[in-house]
């Protein structure tokens, strides 16, 4: 019998084709499914230094699970108002937690 035909050949090359088709499927994550932490800490550093008149050199974030922790130092009370404020804007925080100290 050729080696091409045989039927334990033939059966290899069906599970190979399987398994090729199998891992080019994409697995990436449903769009229902929560940001990362890490995601979600970028993003809020990213909203504070997009707002004019907030030092966010001052201004640890943290995030686990959608809530986000800044702690640090604010030059004023509004400033720590502003902070919280765009923290809060940006998607997929649940809970803002102001830890942040007045200059």
């Amino acid at each position: 019998m050729n080696n091409l035909t045989s039927p334990t050949t033939v059966l290899s090359g069906i599970v190979l084709a399987m398994l090729v088709a199998c891992a080019s499927v994409d697995v990436s994550p449903p769009a229902s499914v929560e940001m990362s932490d890490s995601a979600l800490t970028t993003n809020v550093r990213a909203g504070l230094a997009s707002q004019p008149g907030l030092n966010p050199a001052d201004i640890m974030v943290e995030a686990y699970d959608g809530e986000v922790r800044l702690s640090g130092f604010a030059a004023s009370a509004d400033e720590a108002e502003k902070a919280v404020a765009a923290a809060r804007s940006i998607s997929g925080v649940k809970v803002v937690r102001n830890d942040l100290k007045v200059k």
